[in-house]
């Protein structure tokens, strides 16, 4: 059965795809990059590189802004790589606003031994690191690390979704049961059954029938107050 656009399986299978589809570009080049370096021979560099160890360089940025833009309306994701080097602070703020959202493939570019700096960009959001000079196998090694955490990533958040929306259909189905324990008088399993036989019958999600419920018991007691209010 296809899962219900909209719905929390719905979204757990887009994670779930993307995820895939990020797993088997991590093993099989070329993979969509893009660059980001101000220094136009770095720049030059790194995309040479990358396409000597198999990627395909999609884009080659000089400004932040020019990348935040692209990131924003590709539908595609990309490995981005981002030279830190230069420009440091600037580059650290730009890697957190571009994962603020979701995890993105981003490798860092820092200096040789540069420790504290590599540090800090993995808090911001980096998901592997690249040491100047760069060599093509470790640009290959980089990207793969990369394009498999961020699926990772992905894969944990579409659980933790999944898992909060559980939750939330369980607390909407457990205050419908106390709706018709109240007013039908009956037991937590026969008004568990309820629900299940209306979900049966209407080929709904119970949870549906919970809102249902819900949104009835509200009415009434809307009723009741108003009826109250024109009495007094």
């Amino acid at each position: 059965m296809l899962p219900v656009p909209g719905t929390a399986a719905a979204d757990v299978e887009e994670h779930s795809e993307r995820s895939v589809l990020m797993e088997h570009q991590a093993g099989s080049a070329p993979i969509k990059v893009c660059i980001l370096s101000p220094e136009a021979e770095q720049l030059e560099r790194l995309a040479l590189d990358s396409a000597a160890a198999g990627y395909r360089v999609e884009q080659k940025f000089s400004e932040d802004q020019q990348l935040i833009e692209f990131i924003t309306a590709s539908s595609v994701d990309h490995i981005v790589l981002i030279d830190v080097q230069h420009q440091r602070e600037e580059c650290l703020k730009l890697m957190k606003q571009l994962s603020a959202k979701r995890p993105l493939a981003i490798v860092a570019l820092t200096g040789e031994a540069d420790a504290t700096l590599g540090a800090r960009a993995v808090q911001a959001g980096a998901q592997a690191l690249l040491v100047s000079p760069v060599r093509a196998e470790d640009i290959c090694a980089a990207f793969s690390v990369a394009a498999n955490q961020q699926a990772k990533h992905l894969w944990l958040e579409s659980e933790i979704n999944c898992l909060r929306d559980k939750l939330a259909e369980r607390k909407l189905i457990e205050k419908a049961k106390g709706i018709l324990m109240d007013s039908a008088k009956v037991s937590e399993a026969e008004a568990f059954r309820l629900i299940q036989k209306q979900s049966q019958d209407k080929r709904a999600p119970m949870v549906d029938i919970a809102k249902l419920i819900i949104s009835a018991s509200e009415m009434v007691k809307e009723a009741s107050r108003s009826r109250a209010n024109q009495s007094a």
